[in-house]
């Protein structure tokens, strides 16, 4: 098996909440090829958003690990490192836009990851541009529509 085509790799991870039963036992999984999507179902509470969390280390197993990039994930600043390659999406388009305007909102990741603000500036503008949202800016992300809300969620914020 050619392990550098490996994306992400969980190996052994098992995970209870508090005061809970196992929901991972020994799990497994492996994401190998880059363009690739996958779908992940279940019925609610079955651990995916879970399984998530873990994957970009916002959740720590007791057992196993994380590989993601060819590197094994254990403390805080590899995860960093991963999560400038892998983002999170939230199931509520108001819990992903948490910003006060829709150019802040884009802002957000790209300062995060230490873009400078004429960076920042040139990513809001490009990613307006390419969504077909010019004017949309100043916006306030709370009173937007359903459809612009999730239009706005699920494109590709920066490069």
């Amino acid at each position: 098996m050619d392990t550098n085509k490996i994306i992400i790799k969980l190996e052994g991870i098992s995970f209870a909440y508090i005061g809970r039963s196992m929901l991972f036992d020994q799990f497994g999984f492996e994401f190998r090829q880059k363009g690739d999507r996958i779908g992940l179902i279940g019925p609610n509470g079955s651990g995916k958003t879970t399984l998530f969390h873990i994957m970009i280390g916002l959740l720590k197993p007791m057992r196993g690990s994380v590989t993601a990039f060819g590197k094994t994930r254990t403390m805080e600043i590899d995860f960093r490192e991963m999560r400038k390659k892998i983002g999170l999406l939230f199931q509520d388009a108001d819990d992903q836009l948490f910003s006060p305007t829709v150019a802040e909102d884009i802002a957000f990741g790209p300062l995060n990851l230490g873009k400078s603000h004429d960076e920042v500036h040139e990513i809001v503008e490009h990613t307006l541009e390419i969504l077909g949202l010019k004017g949309f800016e100043n916006r306030v992300t709370y009173n937007l529509s359903g459809g612009e809300k999730g239009w706005f969620r699920w494109q590709p914020y920066w490069q």
